[in-house]
């Protein structure tokens, strides 16, 4: 607790909320001062006046891209990772970041068809956002020697560790790729039905009666 709320206050200190308060609390000693109003009641306006401008700014604006999916916004996360571990992780460790991160984008074109709020969009995301740079800052802030050599857990390392997430994320995205292909192939098979129906040997053989 004593980490996290230098943190907070850190974060709201530089908030568009506490900026905002802080401006429009000047206003009441300001005018104090030129003779609008008695000073002490300038004064006495200061807290309300930061109230007032704390409630009206715009917070944050928080993103969830589950619920609407903004393509760029998973892309540019997956860039950073990559650019993050670069030399820095061993080459099979960045082979399946890699391929894992061509999956996601891959996916990305039509990862609506997977439908807003749905697990597998959920798991899209969050897999570019949070479960795949956590893994991943979780080995680098290791050092390298103990990360790969010393066996911390069920007889891995924590490399080993790392490889397990990473194949697990991987096979996850496999999954989530199926599904966000799944409809085009279904179209295709339909299409294919089609044409079988429409061209098949039934049709032929009448065309062979008529002649």
């Amino acid at each position: 607790m004593a980490t996290s709320e230098p943190g907070r206050l850190s974060k709201w200190a530089y908030s568009t909320k506490n900026i905002a308060g802080i401006g429009l609390a000047a206003v009441g000693p300001i005018i104090g001062i030129a003779g609008v109003i008695n000073p002490l009641v300038g004064l006495a306006l200061a807290p309300v006046l930061y109230a007032v401008g704390a409630l009206a700014a715009p917070g944050r604006k928080k993103v969830d891209l589950a619920a609407g999916l903004d393509p760029n916004d998973v892309r540019k996360s997956l860039a950073d990772i990559q650019r993050r571990i670069h030399g820095r992780v061993p080459t099979e460790v960045s082979t399946k970041v890699a391929g894992i991160a061509t999956t996601i984008n891959e996916c990305l074109p039509r990862a609506n068809s997977l439908g807003e709020g749905s697990n597998e969009l959920f798991g899209l995301v969050r897999t570019a956002t949070d479960y795949l740079p956590t893994a991943l800052q979780s080995y680098l802030d290791l050092p390298r020697a103990y990360a790969d050599r010393k066996v911390v857990s069920n007889g891995k390392t924590s490399l080993g560790l790392l490889n397990d997430q990473l194949d697990l994320l991987n096979k996850k995205m496999d999954d989530v790729a199926d599904d966000v292909h799944r409809a085009d192939t279904d179209k295709l098979v339909a299409h294919g039905r089609f044409l079988e129906e429409k061209f098949g040997k039934g049709d032929l053989d009448l065309d062979d009666e008529k002649k």
